[in-house]
């Protein structure tokens, strides 16, 4: 069996770094949101879901120095979960994904602040490498009620 995982997010921290034999690796997280509806209030809010992403390399030398913090990316890869102890002896679990494709990149639909992108590029400097992206949806969800559904087949 072959396990493959597919993310769609933005870029939050990047470590680059060498494994024990000098081959190049970038620890990085990608943020995923999604809206939700909360049922008390009946109000749409977003929910942000962080994930650890490996990738050797020249895969991790790419990411290290062509991409940046708040770029999104489809990701592709396979979960790994890694079990480790602490100084105390407490035992904990760490799943991440390893990349070996070149991650792909997507226009920017929208800049880094949430704006609708006019097609002008945003001033360089605009955003530290270690600040964290903006939240990706603005505008809260639609509900399904609200959907057209006159449907031409």
């Amino acid at each position: 069996m072959y396990q493959k995982t597919t993310l769609i997010g933005r870029i939050g921290e990047i470590k680059p770094g060498y494994t024990k034999t000098q081959k190049p690796v970038t620890q990085y997280s990608v943020a995923t949101s999604k809206s939700v509806k909360n049922k008390k209030t009946e109000q749409w809010e977003e929910v942000t879901e962080w994930h650890r992403i490996v990738s050797f390399n020249k895969c991790a030398e790419i990411i290290r120095d062509k991409y940046e913090v708040g770029d999104l990316l489809v990701l592709e890869g396979e979960l790994s979960t890694h079990k480790w102890e602490d100084s105390n002896g407490t035992t904990h679990y760490t799943t991440q994904l390893i990349v070996q494709d070149f991650p792909k990149k997507l226009p920017r639909f929208f800049t880094r602040d949430g704006h609708q992108n006019t097609g002008s590029n945003m001033p360089a400097g605009n955003q530290s490498k270690n600040q964290l992206p903006p939240n990706v949806n603005a505008n809260p969800m639609p509900s399904f009620d609200s959907f057209d559904d006159d449907i031409p087949f």
